[in-house]
């Protein structure tokens, strides 16, 4: 009767998350049906820049649809692309009817969303499905054997790699995870130290043409605030950047009103408002995103730390065994 028990358990956890891979995997190929997409080339119509609050400038398009009407919609392109591209040039990307485009990169961003719920949900119900699989009694027998063979062969290989081939293998997963933290607080301290940086950087005035604002009460969503602003550098040329700002700065303009910045001279995408406040810099930094970045930046050190304490160790151990 427990057996049954068990059994029916693991076959109603194995279809709900099948069903949940199946919804998300439906939802994804009608949002982004990549089997009706046909490469086409189209026309742009305005470059346009990003600039996030901790990260540096990303880079969009709009473009002409297929169908000759202009897009309500940026398209997502890379720093190589922003170089390479002119207002009124051509752009490869996707479309999958004729009131629609998309880049590999919208693809990309756009539906991570989906591949991760996708890859998390069907992991999860293929190792249910081989767990209802191996309830069955001949086949956990079968299991069981083999499993006892695999132990045998483990614990012979255990015995020869010893505690020090361990810790190199638990010290390189840590590894693995500092790196990944790293991009992250590097994009951070980038755009940080950018903004701090005396010089490099020109000082101009920018319209306000657009503001829009996100405000949510979700414990772990952060309100958001944008500023599009246009305006020209030395040489004459004109960028639009849509820049995120803090609620204080947000409140202070309006659409017409000139925004004091400064932009790198290396790149006029990244922006920067002049006249920065306490009250922004506490804004700024209330923010979950904020909080990230300064946990990834605490564990990355304390880690770090760590590391050095246990190099040092086996520096003294080596020395004393040598005397």
């Amino acid at each position: 009767m427990e057996w049954i028990k068990e059994t029916a358990g693991l076959a109603a956890i194995t279809i709900l998350f099948s069903l949940l891979t199946w919804g998300l995997t439906a939802s994804y190929i009608e949002e982004y049906n990549l089997f009706s997409a046909e490469p086409v080339t189209v026309s742009t119509t305005d470059k346009v820049g990003v600039k996030g609050l901790y990260t540096p400038p990303t880079y969009y398009v709009r473009v002409n649809y297929p169908n000759g009407e202009e897009s309500p919609y940026l398209n997502r392109i890379s720093k190589m692309q922003e170089k390479e591209i002119v207002v009124g040039d051509s752009i490869d990307g996707y479309s999958i009817h004729p009131s629609d485009f998309s880049t590999v990169r919208d693809f990309i961003f756009d539906s991570a969303f989906f591949l991760f719920g996708i890859t998390i949900f069907g992991f999860i119900a293929f190792c249910c499905l081989v767990a209802l699989l191996l309830s069955i009694p001949i086949l956990d027998r079968m299991e069981k054997q083999t499993s006892y063979n695999r132990q045998a062969k483990r614990l012979k290989k255990r015995r020869k790699k010893g505690k020090k081939r361990r810790e190199r293998n638990g010290w390189r997963i840590v590894g693995v995870v500092i790196l990944v933290f790293l991009f992250f607080i590097g994009r951070f301290l980038l755009n940080l130290f950018r903004k701090l940086l005396p010089f490099g950087k020109t000082e101009t005035e920018a319209i306000i043409f657009d503001r829009d604002s996100h405000f949510t009460f979700r414990k772990y969503e952060d309100s958001s605030y944008e500023l599009s602003v246009a305006f020209k550098d030395e040489a004459g040329r004109t960028f639009q950047v849509i820049k995120d700002v803090t609620r204080h700065t947000y409140h202070q303009y309006d659409i017409g009103d000139k925004l004091p910045i400064t932009y790198r001279n290396a790149n006029p995408y990244d922006v920067f408002i002049r006249g920065t406040s306490f009250q922004d810099i506490f804004q700024a930094f209330m923010t979950w995103e904020a909080l990230v970045y300064l946990i990834m930046m605490a564990v990355t050190l304390f880690v770090g730390w760590i590391f050095f304490k246990e190099r040092r160790k086996e520096w003294e151990l080596s020395r004393k065994t040598k005397i």
